[in-house]
């Protein structure tokens, strides 16, 4: 109404009724609080500016329209009115609601709110109280409840009367008790404070997360009478924010992963490109009508042609004229087997023939259609050259193995008859030198005797050789067949043939390792012990000579010296004996050369004998398949190994073998009981 009347008011008139207007809006003003009081700053200023315009303004009796601004001052002084009315019912309604001996009187819509107890009225009955909004009012300096609404109490599940007795903060869980105090406390020093969230404990011990929102209220002397607290149920936000971020963070990790996978599988298929691009054999694929659509760079090298040379183009193009009529074989195998190999001549771009061996898989549908022909293809053109070469080799290197063995036999039929033929004549030398000796010794001087001494030595120095060189060619032939021979046997055998030998020694021959059983000739392995033994008691200084003779334990094989085989040669098929001895030893530089024929270390004087012992040796055992080395030093003695094959156990029980009696010869040649054979 007022704002229709306000156009048909002369000048004076609107003075008075702006200036009534202002008033009121002034004293209104005074008793909003901060809040409300920065809401008419602006409106109050422009009444006021307009009220001064209005001063020289001369008197309308026409009708004007409303001017906008006055709309909206008119519309703000009836607010301001209808506020400032409530406010004053309100305090009117109070200041009746005590009898002058100050006794509470009924008020409408105030019934049954007064406790005689506190001597307060209880507002949570009243209209503003029983919203559905959670809301209360807290003392500013301790924060205990004055008053809660319905709703908030069910929330909570404590009564007023129960919630009047609390502080706010008793109810808040203990982490985010700071929190909860710093939100009231910036209320009390900036009037409003809003949007935190904190958690509680509901008389259940339930646990909430609220949205506290809290506002300052003043009295009539501008100090704060309570603050005014609106709580929001935020529980299922939370869990639904919480879980949002583990699903974000799963998300996130997720990703991460994926990145990660994605990142290695690139590496992968760069790994993957790199090898089949510059892979050693050439890759390509055919498609159903026989074109290849994919190749290697290595393809490409070999044939020295480009990709547009390749690709799309029907793999007849790559092979030479002659060849094309040959592939409609592996072609129709191929569609049958869905694999195929086979060998073909493909033609370069500079026309040069090479020969290609190819390796080829069908790849199809489930429909049982084909889909593409995976090929491997090498040139094996130098390995098809080399191999023709070899082959030639082979068969000349064969010739030359034939004639050489027919020579080794002729060489031994030779060596064989010379010796014999040579023996003859020797025996004849031998014996006229002695009768020549024993008859006319005496009528030769000093000096003639010691020349036909010289012939004699001489002579039977050369039947030696003779014989040697007779047992050399003799050595590597087996006189029978090979069958299985008892280390330990053979041992005693030798030990009754060297007796007086090892009376005259002093010495002693132990078996020191139960021995095997070896599959060879008898007489040739005898032969070898017999030499190896008399070697260790002829170059032998000490006082008491000792050979030992025993087994090496397989674990140790590998150990052994430089010629003995590595841990992955050892061959389970051979056994390898040792005997050892404490004699005068051998420098490491001829290790090699005492197995050559003739070889000696020493002088005639010094030790008799022609060389050709170990010479025997060595060639009896490479007779067997077997080794000989040894491991010695000067003064430390010398232990020859041998390395012999192993008699089958299809042929002797596994559990005769080894022979576990130790045999120990003395001086002079009686066997100790302890270890009789």
């Amino acid at each position: 109404m007022l704002c229709w009347t306000l156009p048909r008011l002369n000048p004076n008139q609107r003075i008075i009724l702006g200036l009534i207007a202002l008033a009121a809006s002034i004293t209104t003003f005074f008793l909003l609080n901060r809040a409300e009081r920065k809401r008419w700053v602006v409106p109050t200023r422009m009444m006021a500016d307009r009220i001064r315009g209005l001063r020289n303004q001369p008197p309308s009796a026409t009708l004007e329209p409303p001017a906008p601004e006055f709309l909206a001052i008119a519309r703000s002084v009836e607010e301001l009115r209808e506020q400032f009315r409530e406010k004053y019912r309100f305090r009117k309604l109070i200041s009746r609601s005590w009898g002058e001996d100050d006794t509470p009187r009924a008020i409408p819509g105030l019934e049954n709110t007064y406790s005689p107890e506190s001597g307060e009225f209880n507002l949570a009955h009243s209209s503003d109280y029983s919203t559905v909004d959670m809301v209360n009012r807290l003392d500013p300096v301790h924060f205990i409840w004055i008053e809660s609404s319905i709703a908030e109490q069910e929330f909570l599940g404590w009564t007023l009367a129960e919630l009047r007795g609390k502080s706010f903060l008793d109810i808040v869980h203990q982490d985010d008790r700071n929190a909860a105090l710093e939100t009231l406390r910036q209320a009390i020093e900036r009037g409003e404070s809003l949007g935190r969230i904190v958690r509680i404990l509901t008389a259940s011990a339930e646990p909430k997360h609220i949205e506290l929102n809290v506002g300052t209220r003043y009295g009539p002397d501008k100090t704060i009478s309570h603050l005014r607290c609106h709580l929001t149920d935020v529980t299922e936000k939370v869990a639904a924010e919480r879980e949002l971020r583990v699903r974000t963070l799963e998300l996130t990790r997720a990703n991460e992963e994926l990145l990660r996978i994605n990142h290695e599988l690139q590496e992968l298929k760069d790994g993957y490109s790199d090898l089949y691009q510059n892979a050693p054999a050439m890759y390509f694929s055919l498609n159903a009508a026989e074109a290849i659509i994919e190749c290697n760079r290595t393809l490409l090298t070999t044939l020295e042609k480009t990709r547009q040379e390749i690709i799309n183009q029907p793999y007849e193009r790559l092979l030479a004229e002659p060849s094309r009529d040959g592939f409609r074989s592996p072609r129709e195998k191929f569609l049958h087997e869905n694999a195929v190999e086979w060998q073909t001549p493909w033609r370069k771009s500079n026309g040069e023939i090479i020969e290609v061996w190819i390796s080829a898989s069908l790849v199809r549908d489930p429909n049982n259609q084909i889909v593409h022909a995976q090929c491997v293809a090498q040139d094996v053109t130098t390995r098809r050259r080399l191999e023709a070469e070899l082959e030639r080799k082979n068969e000349s290197l064969g010739r030359a193995n034939a004639d050489l063995s027919q020579k080794n036999r002729e060489l031994d039929d030779f060596v064989y008859v010379v010796s014999h033929d040579l023996q003859e004549p020797l025996r004849t030398l031998i014996a006229f030198s002695d009768f020549l000796l024993k008859d006319y010794g005496e009528r030769f001087d000093d000096e003639g005797r010691e020349y036909v001494n010289y012939l004699i030595d001489a002579s039977r120095r050369m039947r030696a050789m003779i014989l040697a060189m007779l047992n050399l060619s003799r050595a590597g032939k087996v006189i029978g067949d090979f069958v299985p021979v008892e280390v330990h046997d053979l041992i005693s055998v030798v030990r009754t043939d060297l007796a007086e030998l090892i009376r005259a020694k002093g010495a002693e021959i132990r078996i020191v390792t139960p021995l095997p059983v070896v599959w060879g000739d008898w007489n040739r392995l005898t032969q070898l012990f017999t030499n190896l033994l008399v070697n260790g008691l002829k170059f032998n200084q000490n006082a008491s000579p000792r050979v030992e003779v025993g087994t090496v334990d397989p674990s140790e094989d590998s150990g052994l010296g430089g010629n003995s085989k590595t841990s992955d040669d050892i061959d389970d098929g051979f056994v390898t004996i040792f005997i050892r001895d404490n004699g005068i030893g051998i420098d490491p530089e001829f290790h090699e050369t005492i197995f050559q024929l003739f070889r000696r270390l020493h002088t005639q004087d010094e030790y008799e004998g022609t060389g050709a012992g170990l010479a025997i040796g060595s060639k009896i055992v490479h007779a067997h398949g077997g080794r000989i080395w040894v491991e010695s030093s000067p003064k430390a003695g010398a232990t020859f190994y041998v390395q012999l094959r192993r008699c089958p156990s299809q042929i002797l029980g596994k559990d005769q073998v080894m022979v576990p009696v130790p045999l120990t010869v003395a001086l002079e040649g009686r066997v100790d009981e302890s270890h009789s054979v």
